[in-house]
């Protein structure tokens, strides 16, 4: 009985809404990196952009402006770990209620990466994430 009460809660906390947090955005980085007016860096979960030089690079980074350009949400899903390598958050970032990492997915501007295919930690909405990359054109 006390591991099923265990499983359940565990279960719960991947079904539990997770607030999003506003914060105010400095600039964007790249297609999938920001920084916030507070000086931390936030790595989109579950998505890859194209590197400076690359084709893809600057529409990505050109739509990421345009959507958080000054304001985001933050969303920080549990069971994903809080930061990567290079000490940047991983969260899911939206603006207008948007999901922005899936949005640029649909675009053809990122690709569905670095989740539990990739080795990593699988993430919430890494389905969604995968389907979409599989019907969306690639804008390079």
């Amino acid at each position: 009985m006390k591991l099923l009460s265990v499983a359940l809660l565990v279960l719960g906390a991947f079904l539990v809404p997770v607030p999003a947090q506003a914060v105010g955005v400095d600039y964007v980085v790249d297609g999938d990196t920001i920084r916030l007016r507070s000086g931390a860096y936030v790595r989109l979960i579950g998505i890859d952009t194209p590197e400076v030089g690359e084709c893809g690079y600057q529409a990505a980074k050109r739509k990421l402006d345009q959507w958080v350009g000054g304001q985001a949400r933050l969303v920080n899903p549990g069971g994903v770990d809080d930061r990567d390598g290079y000490d940047r958050l991983l969260r899911y970032v939206h603006d207008a209620g948007r999901d922005t990492g899936l949005a640029l997915i649909r675009l053809g501007l990122a690709k569905a990466r670095y989740d539990g295919l990739d080795g990593y930690d699988r993430h919430p909405r890494q389905d969604a994430y995968r389907a979409a990359d599989r019907r969306s054109r690639d804008v390079c």
